[in-house]
């Protein structure tokens, strides 16, 4: 590990002095609820999932460049994204998925570093948190002072994204876009391990901020 590296034990306390740190890991592995327990420790965060989110609303540039480029057949009866639709769409054809990972990404990135410098300017002593699900895969992992990964076994997580309605074959497809959680672990500084209670991740996130 290189010495400007974050670690858990020691460095880690400079974490409360601007440090900007990029947060991914296993889907349903709790990003979110980390993401919500460091805003409640005085964290700026900013989650990327949050940001698609706006970027697909009515009228926004991200919805306009997707109806440009794929017609309004990714449209509900009132002329909003159908994120359901697209996703089905996506699992068919990857030519979709490319050319939502092409018109999206770089509005996603744009976005996120938009927030992060006006959070640093308006408040330059506050961590900032940056909730990135495809972090290494989009190559953005140089951005951050330091990496934490939020991870489960592949078991615990397909249970829960089954209980959040996601059928089987999407399950599949989208955690055949990520890196499996051990790759993730290996490449980032710190690793909050999320099977237990959350009073447990409450102790490791404490730690962490």
């Amino acid at each position: 590990m290189r010495q400007d590296k974050l670690t858990l034990e020691g460095d880690v306390a400079k974490l409360g002095h601007g440090k900007v740190v990029g947060i991914t890991g296993a889907m349903g592995a709790g990003k979110s609820t980390v993401g919500k327990m460091l805003a409640e420790r005085g964290w700026k965060v900013v989650e990327a999932d949050e940001i698609v989110h706006r970027l697909y609303e009515r009228g926004a540039e991200g919805y306009r460049l997707l109806v440009d480029a794929l017609g309004e057949g990714i449209l509900d009866s009132s002329k909003n994204l159908d994120r359901g639709l697209l996703a089905a769409t996506m699992i068919r054809d990857s030519s979709t998925t490319a050319t939502v990972n092409r018109l999206i990404h770089p509005l996603v990135r744009k976005t996120w570093k938009s927030e992060v410098s006006e959070s640093l300017r308006l408040q330059p002593h506050r961590s900032v948190a940056v909730i990135i699900p495809l972090l290494f895969e989009a190559g953005v992992e140089e951005s951050f002072d330091g990496k934490v990964a939020i991870g489960c076994r592949e078991s615990v997580s397909r249970r829960r994204l089954a209980e959040r309605g996601l059928s089987p074959e999407a399950i599949d497809f989208w955690m055949g876009k990520q890196w499996a959680i051990e790759k993730k672990a290996q490449a980032c500084d710190q690793v909050l391990w999320n099977e237990g209670s959350l009073d447990l991740l409450r102790d490791q996130v404490d730690r962490l901020a």
